[in-house]
């Protein structure tokens, strides 16, 4: 009986040391032509093909490739051919390195000199940001960044630490730009999230501390009028006028 015993526990052991040993492993690339969601699908598609591959992901962003897989049935430079082969550029990823990236928002709320002021201020302060230049009368604030700290969407959400609320800013003229306020906001990301699926709004912010709604949304396909009609039927009361 103890020689059974000891028999099976052996087994456990070599089975949790091959396990150990097929430990996985994560690689990232650096695929600067992946410009698209369409890219994105293309480059998991073909390398998730391969053995081994556990996860590929991909952030279109700083247009990075990261796969997780099994270093006994596939390695770095067979993932990275698997690339290529489709096309796209596969360097490897070194975490130092800038990935400059740029990103405009409208800042409607912007009135004067010292607005422009306080928006470089704080927004040149962010870990991250490389600089950033102001159209007053556009109220364009065009922010250059490393994709590799930051996101356009936290630079987004850091407006709002001096009560700012923004939008992505686009020269094309079809594209207008709203702000309400709201009676309650008691989940910022839900309105955020049941907003974006509505058509014709582009982008949109909500503020839990100051209340306000920005959009940026299609003129062609909503009115702001329409856009009343979109916050009254999500049950979103706005605030009565002083």
């Amino acid at each position: 009986m103890r020689m059974k015993t000891f028999s099976i526990v052996l087994l456990l052991m070599v089975v949790g040391i091959g396990s150990v040993n097929a430990s996985g492993k994560t690689v990232k690339f650096r695929t600067e032509n992946m410009t698209c969601g369409g890219c994105a699908g293309k480059i998991k598609k073909a390398v998730s093909a391969l053995e081994g591959v556990s996860d590929v992901s991909a952030n279109l962003e700083a247009r990075i490739v990261s796969v997780s897989y099994d270093d006994q049935k596939v390695n770095p430079d067979q993932l990275k051919e698997a690339i290529q082969a489709i096309k796209y550029e596969a360097v490897d990823y070194n975490p130092e390195e800038v990935i400059a990236r740029e990103v405009s928002f409208n800042a409607d709320q912007m009135g004067c000199g010292g607005c422009v002021a306080k928006v470089k201020k704080n927004i040149g302060a962010e870990a991250g940001v490389l600089g950033v230049d102001i159209d007053l009368p556009t109220k364009e604030v065009k922010v250059s960044y490393d994709a590799n700290k930051l996101s356009a969407n936290e630079i987004k959400s850091d407006f709002q630490k001096f009560n700012y609320t923004v939008t992505k800013f686009t020269k094309n003229d079809g594209v207008k730009y709203a702000r309400f306020k709201l009676e309650e906001v008691t989940n910022a990301s839900e309105i955020e999230q049941n907003l974006a699926k509505e058509a014709g709004v582009w982008d949109v912010s909500v503020n839990t501390q100051t209340k306000d709604v920005a959009i940026a949304y299609i003129a062609s396909s909503v009115t702001e009028e329409g856009l009343v009609e979109i916050l009254q039927k999500q049950d979103l009361q706005l605030a009565t006028a002083n």
